[in-house]
């Protein structure tokens, strides 16, 4: 069983909270987890979400997931371990740090081909995501 995590109590702008009632009315979830999702697509990491709990997601959240791109840490990380093991440098800590990023890369872009899948089944046309750079 999973311990509860903390919490800390947030002031919800009214607008922003009848959102997230229309969404969670249409999901059949809560106001609640809508913004917690939300915000978690903002400043948290996608490493426990899985890939079927995208269908639950409003197109805005969606999009959220398909532009999120790995933390600049870990992304400047994972390269100089790249470059590292490229010169033979690499120690064996390191290959296991290289192993977990690329790994939270990995379910990265499978969160973000679900995503696209969702919004493609939704109609939106998804050609412009596709792009490099997008």
């Amino acid at each position: 069983m999973r311990m509860e995590e903390p919490t800390k109590e947030l002031k919800v702008p009214a607008a922003i909270f009848e959102r997230a009632e229309a969404i969670a009315g249409d999901s059949g979830r809560s106001a609640e987890s809508v913004i917690v999702d939300g915000l978690s697509l903002l400043f948290g990491e996608l490493t426990d979400m899985e890939p079927e709990a995208l269908k639950d997601f409003a197109d805005e959240q969606l999009l959220a997931v398909v532009h999120q791109r790995l933390a600049w840490p870990h992304d400047a990380r994972l390269r100089e371990l790249a470059q590292l093991g490229q010169l033979g440098q690499v120690t064996e800590e390191e290959i296991v740090e290289m192993e977990n990023l690329v790994a939270k890369f990995d379910h990265q872009v499978l969160l973000r081909s679900e995503a696209l899948l969702q919004l493609k089944r939704r109609g939106h046309d998804i050609s412009k995501l596709l792009k490099p750079g997008a």
